[in-house]
């Protein structure tokens, strides 16, 4: 097949699933035009949305499968959908999250308030129903995400985030060696919740608990994964939910991740879930929990690892992907 991945990378997915469909046999390329400081080095094309524009009509007629991301398609306002969807293209829709978080929605079902999507509640609902008129099967990483999009679209498949899980060198922490190093990574602040993580972290100080600790911020993404190599915890997010690419990559490392996990989420999840689950409240106790046992840290990594290979590894998640298109 051939297959055309556009216009919006996200945690560095589109370039991991081109390959991983390459190395399926197929033609797979996506074309980018939302770059950003964590520069994934992926193989795709890095455009814009006026370039891209120009060579709808080359790159449509070319593929068999449109696979589009974020709510976004070739042209702004997704004017672009009608006419793909006259010429009988096969299309899905690819959501991430802050694309479809509606405020009504996540008080509806997160105890805990997150910032607002890119949209207001009423351009989301506009959004949505547009798109679905002509697109009728969605993917999204988890069923987080799956609240916001699951009154639109006649089909929805959860895919794993992808991850090249066998090319990441495992680091297992050692807290017997040193002092416990403890790194918290966020892309977004607010969304992370690293206001709860920063109040941790000093309370922790304060009690002269023996750590380590550094925000990875500002940093490409061959940057960051070089420091993750360093600590035995990562942080990530303890607001929305669910676990990100922080915590899938931090895993295949074998580091141990603290993230909150809501229950109705987890309750999807494979059971073997290694992730420490804190509330944001409670990451202190959740970190002093782990310093207080440093011979937990080694089998929780090793846990990580395991669950990121059989979850997580691009060859798996590829697989899945391949059956999702089938059913188009």
């Amino acid at each position: 097949m051939q297959i055309l991945h556009a216009p919006t990378e996200i945690a560095g997915q589109m370039g991991i699933l081109c390959e991983g469909l390459r190395e399926r046999g197929h033609y797979a390329s996506g074309y980018n035009w939302f770059n950003s400081y964590l520069k994934y080095n992926g193989p795709i094309i890095n455009t814009d949305a006026y370039e891209l524009s120009r060579f709808i009509n080359t790159l449509d007629k070319h593929a068999d499968i449109i696979h589009f991301y974020n709510g976004n398609t070739f042209l702004l306002g997704n004017a672009d959908l009608p006419y793909l969807f006259q010429k009988g293209k096969k299309m899905i829709m690819h959501h991430w999250g802050n694309d479809v978080r509606s405020q009504a929605k996540i008080r509806a079902h997160n105890p805990y308030a997150i910032p607002s999507s890119y949209y207001s509640d009423d351009v989301i609902h506009k959004n949505l129903s547009f798109i679905s008129q002509y697109i009728s099967t969605a993917i999204v990483q988890d069923y987080e995400v799956y609240q916001y999009v699951k009154d639109y679209y006649k089909k929805i498949h959860i895919l794993p985030l992808a991850c090249k899980v066998k090319d990441i060198a495992v680091e297992y922490p050692k807290p017997n060696n040193k002092p416990i190093k403890i790194i918290h990574a966020p892309t977004n602040r607010n969304f992370k919740g690293s206001v709860y993580v920063d109040a941790a972290i000093i309370k922790l100080r304060k009690n002269a608990v023996n750590f380590v600790y550094q925000a990875i911020e500002n940093m490409s993404h061959r940057e960051a994964m070089q420091a993750y190599k360093e600590a035995d915890i990562i942080i990530d997010q303890v607001l929305c939910g669910s676990y990100g690419m922080l915590s899938v990559e931090a895993m295949a490392m074998g580091k141990v991740v603290v993230a909150f996990i809501r229950d109705d989420v987890k309750q999807h999840f494979p059971p073997d879930l290694p992730i420490v689950i804190t509330k944001p409240e409670a990451v202190y106790e959740a970190l002093i929990n782990l310093i207080n046992n440093p011979d937990k840290l080694p089998q929780i990594g090793h846990a990580s690892r395991e669950y990121a290979m059989k979850f997580h590894e691009i060859g798996s998640v590829v697989d899945k992907l391949l059956d999702i298109y089938s059913q188009l």
